[in-house]
C-alpha cells in the first residue's frame, strides 16, 4: 500500500499483517519528485522532504534525469502530499530546493529526447 501498489493486496483475504494494516492505515506513500536543485550535484538518497516548515518524508534514491533535464528523486512522504503537482522542498547541500511531486515513473514515451540530433 505504501509503495502505491494496491492492486496486489486483497484486503478481503486474511494474511499476516491484515489487522496491523487495518489498525494503522497507510502512514506514508511512495513519491517521485522533480527537483529544481543545484546543477553540480545529484541526490544520494536520505534527503529530507519538507512541506512548508514541516518535514513530511525522505528520499530513498535519486539522480539526474536526462529526459527532464533536472534532478529526480524517489522516496516516501505523507499520503496527503503524495499527489502529483504538490509543491515540496528537498534539503540538499544544507539548503531547501523547490520540488514538485510528479506522476509515478515519469518517462518519455516517444523517446523524443534521446532522438534529438545534436
Amino acid at each position: 500500500m505504501e509503495a502505491d501498489l494496491p492492486r496486489f493486496i486483497d484486503l478481503a483475504k486474511d494474511f499476516a499483517g491484515t489487522a496491523a494494516l487495518e489498525a494503522t492505515g497507510v502512514r506514508s506513500k511512495c513519491v517521485t519528485v522533480l527537483i529544481d536543485g543545484p546543477e553540480d550535484a545529484d541526490l544520494w538518497g536520505r534527503e529530507a522532504l519538507f512541506h512548508g516548515e514541516t518535514r513530511v518524508g525522505r528520499l530513498t534514491s535519486g539522480g539526474h534525469s536526462g529526459a527532464f533535464g533536472t534532478s529526480i528523486g524517489m522516496g516516501y512522504g505523507k499520503p496527503e502530499q503524495a499527489v502529483a503537482g504538490t509543491k515540496l522542498k528537498v534539503k540538499m547541500q544544507g539548503k531547501l530546493w523547490d520540488a514538485e511531486v510528479t506522476e509515478d515513473s515519469p518517462y518519455d514515451p516517444t523517446n523524443a529526447t534521446i532522438r534529438i540530433d545534436g
